[in-house]
């Protein structure tokens, strides 16, 4: 029988909250900046990119630019900080490394700096191949212990009381999966200089192991997802970890339910369903659309495009479908692919 959590005051939760702020007042060079994605109309809509602490998410098609622009916010990130770690979660068993060396020396080259430089910046990326949801929990166990490994100063008793941390069961016994803690660290782990430690996690894809729990036993696939959630939630906080999960999305158009984009021709959902999307701090869309007018007629007049009638050209969208902490739903830009397949504005 597991015994219960013993209870915390809330005045001792109020009086580290408010210490953790004071600190962040007294010192602005301890506020850590957002990753930012590469993109700059991107980085202009989101503010200055993705949160640290906190779990976004990139709903997308199969083979859309979402994975350019999680390859473009690792590269950002493994460059903007020189002993920044990263770990990528690859469930789809199609993580290509060799883009992503392309793209390091790509910056690299943009920078004006060696590009040899590449391997020693690869040295601090993890990749992890899971097949199934079990080995998605492993990983992320793997990921906390290694980033609790890094940590120059372990957090106080008190906060120990307060987030403890959660297990991860053996592979053979899948009804007691997850131990989830129930309430949050208050206070990151620091590097020695006092600076809270960049580090970025990138789960590509959550639905390609979540999605089959949940259509074989939907009540008990939703339970273990949004344990995880909660799970991952406190990793990000507790460590200062920018969390980067690719989801996929699902096309019902003749759905009653109103389309989560603001673009009313979009028809894509994100998968996983709205209580996934409760989980997150923020979620982006990824879709395709029209580039002009023009194009837009020839999508949706409903004409058939005789032998001369041009080829409409498309687009693709990011919008900001939910943000937890600001006021950026609502908020988005195009973009496309150049001819060395690294992001570019859409003009």
């Amino acid at each position: 029988m597991v015994a219960p959590t013993e209870p915390i005051l809330a005045s001792t939760l109020w009086t580290l909250h408010r210490a953790v702020q004071d600190q962040t007042t007294s010192n602005p060079a301890s506020r850590p900046k957002r990753l930012p994605t590469g993109l700059p109309s991107l980085d202009g809509a989101l503010e200055g990119g993705l949160d640290h602490g906190s779990i976004s998410c990139i709903s997308a098609e199969t083979n859309s630019g979402a994975g350019d622009i999680m390859l473009a916010a690792l590269v950002s990130h493994l460059l903007g900080e020189p002993e920044a770690p990263a770990t990528i979660i690859d469930t789809t068993l199609s993580f290509d490394l060799r883009r992503l060396h392309g793209k390091l020396v790509h910056a690299l080259q943009i920078r004006g700096r060696d590009i040899e430089e590449a391997m020693t910046i690869l040295e601090r990326l993890k990749i992890m191949k899971v097949f199934d949801f079990v080995g998605l929990t492993e990983s992320v166990v793997e990921v906390r212990e290694s980033l609790e490994c890094r940590s120059a100063n372990s957090p106080s008793h008190i906060l120990r009381q307060a987030a403890p941390r959660g297990t991860v069961g053996d592979s053979e016994d899948e009804d007691e999966m997850l131990d989830i803690p129930t309430l949050p660290s208050l206070v990151p782990q620091r590097s020695p200089k006092g600076i809270p430690t960049p580090s970025l996690l990138i789960i590509d894809s959550i639905s390609q192991v979540a999605a089959p729990l949940i259509k074989s036993n939907y009540v008990q696939g939703q339970a273990l997802l949004t344990s995880f959630m909660r799970s991952l939630a406190h990793l990000s906080r507790t460590h200062r970890l920018s969390t980067l999960l690719l989801n996929g999305t699902t096309t019902n158009s003749q759905s009653k339910e109103d389309t989560p984009s603001i673009f009313l021709s979009c028809a894509l959902r994100p998968a996983l369903g709205k209580t996934f999307a409760y989980m997150l701090d923020m979620h982006l869309l990824v879709h395709a659309i029209p580039k002009t007018a023009a194009d837009a007629r020839r999508v949706y007049g409903g004409k058939h495009e005789g032998k001369g009638e041009q080829e409409a050209e498309l687009v693709e969208v990011i919008e900001v479908l939910q943000d937890r902490h600001g006021g950026r739903v609502g908020k988005w830009t195009a973009f496309t692919l150049d001819t060395s397949s690294n992001l570019a504005e859409a003009l």
